[in-house]
């Protein structure tokens, strides 16, 4: 699992294409151009690069649409719980959902509830991706990402106006959240896909920020304009949500078609080592003794073209990669140590006595430490050293280190959060921390050549699924665990599991 084992090919070229035209010396007017400059520089990346404009439209919209539903969903499962609970008691005036006083719900028996069925819907969630990952990664490996995109957007859209108009008690709930998971993970996933293969030089990892920060930007709009609408009309926010998705179709119908990787014979660390089991070159002439091959390879791996369906057997290949079985180990435990910010709502409202509608300011804390980390400080940082030639992965391997580091003293801070104050610090703390992620993908994809990256994002999405399904309903029951004030267990569980991933992550080393 080492690092010192991580191939060092991985030179890359400019992402993009050099501006066509006759290079001038600078003088006055051309400094005094400097805007037009810019936004003609911003034209050419828009007309270069539509994949990857396409693709950060489609992402903002996705996320949008989740975030905006996200306290609302809360929210009706609150009031299905509280109308449930006060229904069975004979002396208490029986009340219906519209016209519950929310004062009433915070309670230990219904915020118990509340949160084993918020974790338990972190399994609904995973449950029909689990099944169904592999077979849409197929599709857009067949065909290209349009079709597959088409579907899962259909089932978010669905998904919404189930949860918007019908959620009106927790069976119903629960079958929303099994029916609409694409309108997370799945097509966030594969929108992202589009344009791995897009990104290959020294620059991709900076991009992959930017990519990473567009979910947090959304958090800055969706969650307080979902605490406005939700104060008139519970249904309002999950319409909007409907129109973003709507939007989304329309970007994949002018999207242009994904890249698709027919058959050939790409040079790569993965090919390379199984082609000389059978006797092949690698494509350079020479050939590898079959005692210095990775452990574990024992056949030919064929290229990926719409005949090879063997998405498992690629998979397991993948995973006996010098250097990818770190990057799953944090591909698994830092989405289950994360998923315990999901109860950051139920706990403020729960320990400070807030509505629910009044929590979704908190994305605003949270929203700005992403931000700044994704979208400024990392992209920043990776342009400057790279441009001093730091080593890429070393680059990722060092952001990985910092950023766990971080997310453990946002989760520290959290479950010490006495007053509202520290939690909004905690919050912008582990919001911080974000910048984990682009790197450990840019780490992953420079191990492996570019036409395995769909396996390598198909195989990461059923190993965030897996996470999920066991991390909902623990972090769930961790949560239920006391009430009193800053008992937030499921906190302290988080930085523990991301605090021993701080440890692994420092005796990794990378092979200059």
């Amino acid at each position: 699992m080492g690092m010192n084992h991580l191939s060092s090919n991985n030179e890359r070229q400019p992402l993009l294409p050099p501006i066509r035209g006759h290079a001038k010396s600078p003088g006055p007017d051309t400094v005094c151009q400097w805007p037009v400059r810019g936004i003609l520089a911003i034209r050419t990346f828009v007309v270069e690069n539509p994949i990857l404009i396409c693709t950060f439209g489609l992402q903002f919209c996705t996320y949008f649409a989740k975030h905006m539903v996200e306290v609302p969903t809360i929210k009706l499962f609150e009031q299905a719980i509280c109308n449930r609970y006060y229904f069975d008691q004979p002396i208490h005036p029986r009340v219906t959902a519209p016209d519950i006083d929310e004062r009433l719900c915070k309670i230990p028996a219904i915020q118990n509830e509340l949160a084993s069925l918020t974790g338990l819907k972190f399994t609904f969630d995973a449950l029909p991706g689990l099944l169904t990952a592999l077979y849409y990664g197929s599709i857009a490996d067949r065909y290209n990402a349009h079709a597959q995109n088409y579907i899962l957007t259909a089932y978010s859209g669905s998904a919404d106006l189930v949860d918007g108009l019908y959620l009106r008690s927790v069976v119903q709930g629960l079958y929303a959240a099994f029916y609409g998971f694409y309108s997370s993970a799945m097509l966030i996933r594969t929108c992202r896909s589009s344009s791995y293969g897009y990104l290959q030089s020294s620059s991709a990892t900076r991009y992959m920020y930017l990519l990473a920060g567009i979910p947090h930007l959304t958090t800055l709009l969706a969650p307080p304009l979902s605490g406005l609408l939700m104060l008139i009309r519970i249904w309002l926010p999950f319409a909007v949500a409907i129109g973003a998705l709507t939007l989304g179709l329309l970007i994949i119908i002018f999207m242009p078609e994904s890249l698709r990787y027919h058959s050939s014979s790409p040079k790569s660390p993965l090919l390379g080592a199984a082609d000389t089991l059978t006797g092949t070159n690698s494509g350079d002439g020479t050939t590898t003794p079959p005692e210095q091959l990775p452990r574990g390879i024992h056949y030919r791996l064929p290229v990926p073209s719409p005949e090879n369906k063997e998405w498992w057997r690629d998979i397991i290949v993948l995973i006996q990669m010098p250097g990818l079985p770190f990057c799953y180990l944090l591909f698994f435990f830092k989405p289950l140590a994360m998923i315990s910010k999901a109860f950051v709502y139920q706990y403020a409202s729960y320990n400070f006595q807030w509505g629910l509608s009044q929590t979704t300011w908190l994305r605003f804390s949270q929203a700005g430490g992403s931000s700044l980390a994704t979208v400024v400080v990392l992209p920043l940082l990776s342009s400057v050293l790279n441009r001093r030639g730091l080593h890429a992965q070393m680059l990722d391997l060092n952001v990985i280190r910092v950023s766990l580091l971080v997310a453990v003293t946002g989760f520290v801070v959290l479950q010490l959060s006495y007053h509202s104050g520290m939690l909004l610090l905690a919050l912008f703390i582990c919001g911080m921390s974000e910048g984990e992620e682009p790197a450990l993908q840019g780490l992953a994809t420079s191990l492996i050549d570019h036409a395995y990256h769909a396996r390598l994002f198909t195989s990461v999405a059923v190993v965030e699924i897996l996470a999920k399904l066991i991390g909902g309903p623990m972090m769930g029951r961790l949560f239920s665990i006391g009430h009193a004030k800053s008992s937030g267990v499921c906190f302290s569980v988080s930085a523990i599991i991301l605090f021993i991933l701080v440890v692994i992550a420092c005796v990794q080393r990378v092979k200059r």
